[in-house]
């Protein structure tokens, strides 16, 4: 009973953070809401896992906040600012988020017919970050974003694969992508000022 009451409130709050991430252009909105994200896939994968394996997926992600947000700190104010988004493609972007929102909401049903140990909630969480992780891959070139996108993107399927399998292995292998992915954006956000400082 009590994770059917927090199930609807976190796939909401999994909806708004990725919507946060796809317009955001200050960076601390975008650390915070991916740090927010993390937290509701740790919440989604405890719906299936004990909640010492399901902190896995938590403090990977939590790190990887920290490594990109450290990165994006040592950044010139001028760099961070340079990536601010047109109103018209801030409306775009919503309106696209929302329509991926909808796809995740129609395609959860077949996810749980697919694989019958997953929740509609954890469906609906899975498919919407899936869906709206491609769509910042999509719609961008910036490091930031594209790691962003691949992140949540990733946190997607770890919701599924907390579902079908529960090998810490493959538990610990996705944790090690996220923080490799992680060093990897942070060596993208940094790499233009190395340059420039040589």
């Amino acid at each position: 009973m009590m994770i059917e009451l927090i199930s609807i409130p976190v796939v909401i709050l999994t909806f708004l953070t990725g919507t946060i991430l796809l317009v955001s252009w200050e960076w601390r909105f975008s650390v915070v809401s991916l740090a927010l994200q993390y937290c509701c896939v740790f919440i989604m994968v405890a719906f299936s896992w004990p909640i010492e394996t399901a902190a896995v997926k938590l403090v990977a992600g939590l790190i990887a906040c920290v490594v990109l947000g450290l990165a994006l700190f040592n950044l010139p104010k001028d760099y961070t600012h340079q990536n601010r988004l047109a109103t018209s493609e801030i409306i775009f972007r919503v309106i696209a988020a929302i329509l991926a929102g909808l796809f995740a909401l129609t395609g959860a049903t077949k996810l749980v017919e697919l694989f019958a140990e997953i929740s509609i909630e954890q469906a609906y969480g899975a498919l919407i970050l899936v869906t709206l992780g491609l769509l910042q891959l999509g719609l961008t070139e910036q490091p930031l974003r594209v790691v962003v996108g691949l992140l949540t993107v990733l946190s997607g399927f770890g919701v599924i694969q907390a579902v079908v399998e529960s090998s810490i292995l493959i538990t610990g292998l996705l944790a090690v992508i996220t923080l490799s992915l992680s060093i990897v954006g942070a060596y993208l956000l940094t790499s233009p000022t190395l340059e420039e400082a040589k």
